[in-house]
């Protein structure tokens, strides 16, 4: 028994067509019509798929397609041009859009610390040490080489604690999560911590909520929360979710949100950030240093154009009394070091893009100073080739390791090899 891939896709097309999200029209757009082109080749062509395919088998017949490659680019993955895994082209990346469709509105439920009785405390203190070890990675989540390699770099520095900024591909599936990243994922000496992400948010959170968080490793830390805050006398670290709330907010979760604003569309949409801003508030004075899957801004790596995100006037709207903070994120595949971004009361915030976990990604141009604009600029971004295995036109994979002494912060940006490819100090 036979069922016609030109139905599947009609039924795709249609449940794209429904959903309203509000900041990226031009995307829904650009996929429709590829999948449009995709959905009357595959008709034409009388292209079957076995009856109750699952999202891999249909995948793999649209990644057939000739419209194949159409869809693909239509999805948003900005990445080598090429079929290997990972590349703009493989053709599990449309495993990503057919799980977001059938899950749709399904996700498992938002879990907050109000929740259980008593309360969980999502703050705990940071470990009391003269210098405080935080290895931070993002997009890890592949199981290919390169994320082991990034994995034994980090468990060499010996970390403290080791932060996941999201991303376990395609879609966070439970078998995902457990086969690509917890069977690799290094561990602090004091535990872990992993954010929510887009690509995981595809199957409506299951693998994250379900397995990663209830895993033991985190559930001693994280506690089932899929944010969190670390703190001490000078610091406070924040790690926000950014993925789940962004269902109504952006085609595919690709715009981050802190909240879902319609109370009709999102029980509990506004509590994680009133936590956030209660917290900061709780905290007056300290340096705070926030983590995200998604990112404020995007840098084009060619033009140099800078793309504001709506995340990033969340953002800055509730860390409007900070007065000196930093900012890693992941979801763009790179590793990139932004210079202080500067605002009208005399604050300022670093930004730092860690999302060059695992991916294979291109090279940055050389001429760093033709990128950005008068506010946003780049100081660091990944140049050099790996020159170890995978496709030969990648860059090096790697991680972020920040100390903490006193006040003080220091940040490494280091290589699957080991190498240190940019520093603060």
């Amino acid at each position: 028994m036979a069922e016609s891939l030109a139905a599947h896709l009609k039924g795709l097309i249609d449940n794209i067509s429904q959903i309203a999200n509000t900041v990226d029209t031009g995307s829904r757009t650009n996929l429709l019509n590829a999948l449009r082109q995709a959905e009357q080749e595959a008709a034409a062509g009388g292209v079957n798929v076995s009856d109750g395919a699952g999202e891999a088998e249909i995948a793999a017949a649209l990644g057939n397609l000739r419209a194949g490659d159409a869809v693909a680019e239509a999805i948003g993955i900005r990445e080598i041009a090429g079929g290997a895994p990972y590349e703009e082209f493989d053709p599990h990346w449309a495993e990503s859009l057919l799980n977001y469709y059938r899950t749709g509105k399904n996700r498992t439920p938002f879990r907050l610390h109000s929740d259980s009785t008593p309360a969980i405390d999502p703050e705990r203190r940071l470990i009391a040490a003269s210098s405080i070890r935080i290895a931070i990675a993002g997009d890890w989540g592949t199981g290919e080489p390169a994320a082991r390699a990034v994995a034994a770099q980090m468990e060499k520095l010996e970390p403290h604690y080791t932060i996941h900024l999201g991303d376990v591909y395609y879609s966070g599936l439970p078998n995902e999560e457990q086969r690509k990243f917890l069977a690799a994922w290094p561990h602090g000496s004091e535990g872990g911590y992993t954010l929510n992400s887009n690509h995981e948010m595809y199957c409506g959170g299951k693998g994250y909520f379900e397995t990663l968080l209830d895993d033991p490793r985190f559930r001693k830390l994280q506690q089932g929360l899929s944010y969190f805050a670390l703190s001490n006398e000078h610091w406070l670290i924040v790690g926000l979710d950014t993925a789940y709330f962004a269902y109504y907010q952006s085609l595919l979760y690709e715009n981050g949100s802190l909240f879902e604003p319609d109370p009709r569309r999102e029980l509990n949409g506004m509590a994680q950030l009133e936590w956030f801003v209660s917290l900061l508030a709780r905290h007056p004075g300290k340096r705070v240093i926030l983590l995200t899957h998604h990112d404020g801004f995007d840098v084009h790596p060619v033009t140099g154009a800078v793309t504001p995100k709506p995340l990033y006037g969340q953002v800055t709207g509730a860390m409007s009394a900070a007065h000196d903070w930093w900012w890693y994120w992941g979801h763009v595949h790179a590793g990139i070091a932004y210079e202080r971004i500067f605002f009208a009361n005399n604050a300022a915030m670093t930004a730092r893009c860690v999302g060059h976990g695992a991916i294979p990604y291109l090279p940055w141009m050389r001429n760093l100073e033709k990128l950005g604009n008068g506010t946003v600029r780049v100081a660091w971004a990944e140049t050099d080739l790996a020159r170890h295995g995978g496709d030969a036109r990648r860059a090096p994979n790697g991680f972020v390791m920040l100390t903490l002494s006193g006040a003080e912060l220091h940040e490494q940006f280091y290589d699957e090899l080991g190498r240190l490819r940019w520093s603060n100090f």
